[in-house]
């Protein structure tokens, strides 16, 4: 029950964090606000929730995962009504990076129980299925964004998102059992206790600096989708929603085959494979082929992409088991905290540099990351890394 319960939270959180991706132009176009600044929002939401991490990963160790679970979604769910009734730019930001950061304490945190539940040696087949969840929510998002914007207004899309997210957040309440109360005080001095512990661990550090350039590298483009395939062919949010959604469907087509993908391969190689295959899906996205073909780029790239990340996720797990929560808030810390810098990055090389070169570029990064990740993180986590 637990892993069905906590994919529904998945799937309604990760419904909403893509959302925006699609919907940049229009945003632009009813604000008057130019696309780079519109791309602020996607900036807003993953810089917040990155900054949650280290707050809400320590509270939900203290107070329970399944109780912070709750709450947030309860949060978010209530906020993205917010979003819709935004009258400005300057409000839709605000808020937008406000529900990030309470958004942070719901996935996370679900991962950091399923560490808690399941033994290391099922673990990552186990959180492959439940990243099944989380990334289809992910890709229904996108997809759902483009089309129901262009039909009923970008309104529209927050008020379904709000509904998918007081529905999961209400089924979780109802069936998983809150956990008891830690005895212990939660303050700053205990967070930075807890993190400066894990991050004292050399492999902890090489581990989210390859999550960090990882993230920058596929995520980072994301805003500018919508924005290429209109300038090549004069598509509008849906193409670009079914484009981002592809790399949503690889995530799945990944989550469905995990334990064969690693049978197979094991991790090592997994991980190599992967970063030279979402290379390639890069590099040929370069190209100007037909946008039909993009959705088919995208879901490659989804597939090898989530073959790295994966990996790096399930060695998070084990970085730190008597403070799983706070081990995984600082892997989700880097992944968002490179989705936040991604754009802004990209964004500023784009308006200096041609989009093919940037995208080259990205590919050759995370071909990178993927060959250089077994061979960073081979050495066994120090002990003093378990606080």
């Amino acid at each position: 029950m637990l892993i069905p319960v906590l994919g529904a939270c998945a799937f309604a959180s990760g419904f909403g964090i893509r959302i925006v991706d699609p919907i940049v132009p229009l945003l632009s176009a009813e604000f008057t606000v130019s696309l780079g600044a519109t791309s602020f929002l996607v900036t807003a939401f993953s810089i917040s929730y990155a900054l949650g991490q280290p707050v809400l990963g320590p509270l939900g160790d203290v107070m329970g995962k399944v109780r912070l679970i709750v709450l947030c979604g309860a949060a978010v769910a209530a906020l993205l009504v917010v979003c819709a009734f935004a009258p400005g730019f300057a409000p839709l930001a605000f808020v937008r990076g406000v529900s990030g950061f309470v958004a942070g304490g719901i996935i996370p945190l679900a991962i950091a129980l399923i560490g808690d539940s399941v033994d290391f040696e099922e673990r990552q087949v186990a959180l492959g299925r439940f990243l099944i969840a989380s990334i289809l929510g992910q890709t229904l998002g996108a997809a759902a964004s483009g089309l129901v914007s262009e039909i009923w207004g970008w309104r529209a899309i927050f008020l379904l998102t709000s509904i998918l997210m007081a529905v999961a957040t209400a089924i979780a309440f109802l069936t998983l059992p809150f956990e008891p109360r830690r005895q212990e005080k939660f303050g700053r001095s205990a967070v930075f206790s807890r993190h400066g512990k894990i991050l004292a661990d050399r492999r902890a550090r090489r581990l989210f600096g390859l999550v960090i350039v990882g993230g920058i590298a596929v995520y980072g483009i994301f805003p500018f989708v919508a924005m290429i395939l209109a300038l090549r062919f004069g598509t509008g949010a849906a193409e670009a929603g079914l484009v981002l959604g592809g790399f949503g469907m690889g995530g799945v087509l990944y989550a469905l085959g995990v334990r064969q993908i690693i049978n197979l391969l094991g991790t090592a190689r997994m991980s190599v494979i992967g970063g030279i295959s979402s290379g390639l899906s890069l590099a040929l996205f370069a190209m100007p082929l037909p946008w039909v073909w993009d959705v088919g780029l995208f879901m490659v790239l989804g597939l090898s992409y989530f073959m790295i990340h994966n990996t790096l996720q399930t060695r998070a797990t084990e970085l730190a088991p008597g403070a799983r929560g706070s081990a995984v808030s600082l892997f989700a810390f880097s992944l968002f905290a490179a989705q936040g810098i991604g754009p802004l990055a990209i964004g500023s090389a784009i308006s200096v540099i041609p989009v093919t070169a940037v995208l080259l570029l990205l590919g050759l990064t995370i071909a990178t990351v993927g060959i250089l990740a077994p061979l960073m993180l081979a050495e066994p986590p120090s002990s003093d890394s378990k606080p």
